[in-house]
């Protein structure tokens, strides 16, 4: 029962002692890691001599004694701490920025993590002339990232928002990789150890169960999670419930992952907490999403300072072993490690950026990138876990752990303390020149108001007390001042500045919708995502950014093609109703919003940025709000009343949220009981329920009906309709889709059921209404196409192919005729 006592007055005392550290961390502009090692060290050192010599100080004797009994065994901690902290990471991240970035994130996850395993194993073989495998364990133990200090970083210098996603997609994914290799590499030692034949002894064998153990982490994880999402909605609203089933999870995808499938536990992890992240929004209500993520920060924080306490203790222990082998080997590490990542952000990112799979990345931020590789409470982990592993010799043990966690220490010493030096290097810690100018003109305008309230104030009081209006200070507004010259911005440089204001003005409406609950949590994050791209173009390009971005928006994304081709291809109608439906809330809350970003370039930017810059920004909106009206109009006039279906649905759901806080305001006044407001409140729940869905969305895509609108079947009976009808198929074409090219092959002729298209041939431009077809000359004649047909809205075809074209011909000798006929006139 003492040892009881010792180890929760311990516990207790390191928990006061880590948040103690915070403002510290804070006040000195370090990583909270680096004070987190340093506490962990001196504790380690001062309880091993405090116990040793048998001195007695009381509390602080008894705590130290709770230390050491603290002390986990290293086989506890990766099943332990390495789930919260990766679900926790995963959790956390924006995946749909994450998609944005995959091709870079997974060239610095796997790319370079395996160019940093070789690296550190090559260095450190060719320096130490230890055993190839022994330092390809090492190599993994160390290519673990902690983006912390890097995301802080680009946080307080204004960088564009995907290189901090950049970097946390990064250190998750690696994460994983460099475990898995961690576990393969570990395998092959304890095969060659033992003479245990299952366990993969060469490269081949060795690659083929890293690749199984990955995927089926992959398959694992995201199943499981599936599992865990279902249950979430239906705990009602506790809070602590749903919190434990997310527990629960992270240690059941990696045991069941690790114990009984025999795959990636960390993979399964990760890969669990992607999923959650993804579908959690959308399956909870936001302030349960809220709560969740708040739980999950506080059990990061404790296992994170927990591992580098009690790690760092046993690392104090490890450390007194530490001779010149191990010193010249951290060294091989520190060169190969930064060596490795130099390579891959400097050598092959230009290569993505080339191909246009990323967006260009400045040099000052690559260097951020590389010397802000730090390691932390994973890489630690790892070390303990080979140091424990008693089937490995001890001189391996001892080289892994010793030389790792001196690696930790030297990036945590070395590079985090000198990243302040860098970023004043390459001047990231001084204002621009624009954002100097616009530090000033703020201040000014700033000054300025502040002196017409106090001159307000003053007359309203010399109003009240003298009984007339005086003015003390001066009876006319002052004027700003103008702007020194050597910070005076030219046209362009203040239209940039003006489009990034207003995309995070934009950005803020979008969430202040979502707290009014007039937004669900999907929409506004496909709406706060794409703000956030736009924000990162305009800081990138200005006003050419802005453009193309806005011309990229109006095409088919990547999703809606896919579920084009999926509907054209299978059928299936469901996906490309939901799409639709996107777009049309999209386009909805967009010119909305567009209005009111109208109103703020209006009134606040004119004064900040100049009239002429204000005028330009005004074109730039009315532009994109004319580009959004067209687009919703040619929804609209295809899918008539749904636009109004979706506003009605927001209204409603406005309307619930204001009688909500009534009822909670008469609560709280008394003026109706608990019983009383516990009915009210279920009564809302649901209506709230009833407008939770959104509004099914009517393709108009019945095949019979879509017949009817032909003309051409007009005068056909039901059961010729009957055989056409299984003939055809209908197909969506959105705006602006070329549906023939010219010298395409003649394949199919089409019906239009809906909508409109525009035909060009030989400089002129005819243009098809519903009832009209197209597409038939090539099929007569078996030429190839003589003219480009495009889609000039969301059409509604049917589609009838040169097979059935050609029985449909032979067995309805007066459907050839209208055909050929109309094909003769157009000849």
């Amino acid at each position: 029962m003492t040892d009881t006592l010792y180890a929760i007055l311990a516990i207790s005392i390191v928990l006061t002692v880590v948040s103690l550290l915070v403002p510290l961390a804070e006040r000195f502009r370090l990583p909270h890691t680096v004070l987190l090692a340093i506490a962990g060290m001196g504790m380690g050192f001062l309880g091993s001599w405090i116990i040793s010599r048998g001195i007695n100080l009381g509390v602080l004797t008894d705590a130290f004694v709770g230390l050491d009994k603290l002390e986990v065994g290293t086989e506890v901690f990766l099943p332990l701490f390495l789930p919260p902290l990766l679900f926790t990471a995963g959790l956390t991240i924006d995946v749909r920025r994450l998609m944005d970035e995959i091709h870079a994130v997974l060239l610095l996850a796997v790319v370079a993590v395996l160019v940093c395993i070789a690296c550190v194993a090559g260095v450190v073989h060719f320096a130490t002339g230890i055993d190839i495998v022994v330092c390809l364990l090492l190599g993994a133990v160390v290519s673990t990232t902690d983006p912390a200090a890097v995301i802080g970083i680009f946080r307080d210098v204004g960088a564009p928002k995907r290189l901090s996603i950049l970097a946390e997609g990064e250190s998750l994914l690696n994460d994983a990789v460099a475990i898995a290799a961690f576990g393969l590499f570990m395998g092959i030692l304890v095969a060659r150890a033992s003479g245990d034949s299952a366990m993969p002894a060469d490269a081949t064998s060795a690659v083929g169960v890293f690749l199984r153990e990955f995927v089926g982490g992959l398959m694992l994880g995201f199943a499981m999670a599936r599992v865990a999402m279902m249950i979430l909605p239906r705990l009602g609203d506790s809070d602590a419930a749903i919190a434990s089933v997310t527990l629960s999870l992270t240690y059941l995808s990696f045991i069941v992952a690790d114990r009984y499938i025999h795959v990636s536990g960390v993979v399964s992890v990760v890969m669990a907490a992607l999923t959650v992240a993804a579908y959690g929004p959308t399956h909870l209500h936001p302030r349960q999403w809220t709560a969740l993520r708040q739980v999950w920060a506080q059990l990061e924080f404790w296992a994170n300072c927990l591992i580098f306490v009690l790690a760092s203790m046993i690392a104090a222990d490890v450390l007194l072993k530490i001779n010149w082998l191990y010193i010249w080997g951290v060294m091989a590490v520190a060169v190969g490690a930064f060596s490795a990542r130099a390579l891959v952000v400097f050598g092959m990112f230009p290569i993505l950026e080339t191909l246009k799979l990323v967006q260009p990345v400045n040099r000052r931020y690559k260097t951020i990138l590389v010397w802000g590789g730090l390691r932390g409470a994973v890489t630690i982990v790892l070390a303990m876990v080979a140091a424990g592993h008693q089937q490995l010799p001890e001189e391996t043990r001892d080289f892994i752990a010793i030389s790792a966690v001196l690696f930790v220490l030297f990036t945590l010493f070395v590079n985090a303390t000198t990243l302040g030096l860098v970023m004043h290097t390459f001047g990231l810690d001084k204002l621009s020149r624009l954002e100097l100018a616009l530090r000033d003109r703020v201040l000014a305008l700033s000054r300025i108001n502040v002196d017409r309230h106090l001159k307000d104030i003053i007359r309203q009081h010399n109003e009240r007390t003298d009984g007339f209006a005086v003015d003390p200070a001066s009876a006319g507004d002052p004027a700003v001042e103008p702007v020194p010259p050597d910070l005076a911005l030219d046209l362009e440089e203040r239209v940039k500045i003006g489009l990034v204001t207003l995309c995070t003005r934009e950005k803020e409406l979008y969430l202040e919708l979502f707290q009014q609950q007039i937004l669900s949590r999907r929409m506004v994050a496909i709406l706060a995502a794409n703000a956030d791209r736009l924000i990162d173009t305009v800081r990138d390009k200005g006003v050419q950014g802005y453009e193309e971005w806005l011309e990229e928006i109006s095409k088919p994304n990547y999703g809606f093609r896919i579920a084009l081709w999926l509907h054209r291809r299978f059928g299936l109608e469901r996906v490309l109703t939901d799409r639709l439906a996107d777009r049309f809330e999209i386009l909805m809350v967009s010119l909305s919003v567009l209005g009111e970003l109208a109103v703020f370039n209006a009134n606040s930017i004119a004064d900040l940025l100049e009239r002429d810059a204000e005028k330009r920004l005004a074109a730039l909106i009315a532009a994109r709000q004319s580009g959004v009206e067209g687009a919703l109009k040619a929804l609209s006039l295809q899918y008539p009343g749904y636009s109004e279906s979706v506003q009605q649905r927001q209204l409603e759901r406005a309307a619930i949220r204001f009688e909500a806080e009534e009822y909670v305001r008469r609560l709280h006044e008394g003026i109706i009981s608990r019983e009383v407001y516990n009915d009210l409140r279920d009564k809302l729940a649901e209506r709230r329920s009833a407008v939770s869905q959104r509004p099914a969305l009517d393709l108009g895509l019945e095949l019979q009906a879509m017949i009817g609108r032909v003309s051409l079947f007009a005068a056909l009976d039901r059961e010729t309709i009957v055989q056409v009808g299984r003939r055809l198929r209908a197909l969506v074409a959105f705006p602006g889709e070329k549906i023939i090219r010219v010298g395409g092959p003649s394949d199919a002729m089409y019906f239009v059921a809906a909508g409109e298209v525009t035909v060009h041939v030989r400089g002129l431009q005819i243009t098809l209404k519903e009832g009209d077809f197209f597409g038939e000359m090539g099929l007569l004649s078996s030429q190839p196409r003589n003219a480009d047909v495009v889609a000039n809205g969301y059409c509604h075809l049917l589609v009838l192919y040169k097979k059935d074209f050609d029985q449909l011909l032979s067995r309805k000798p007066e459907v050839r005729a209208a055909i050929e006929e109309v094909a003769a006139r157009r000849a």
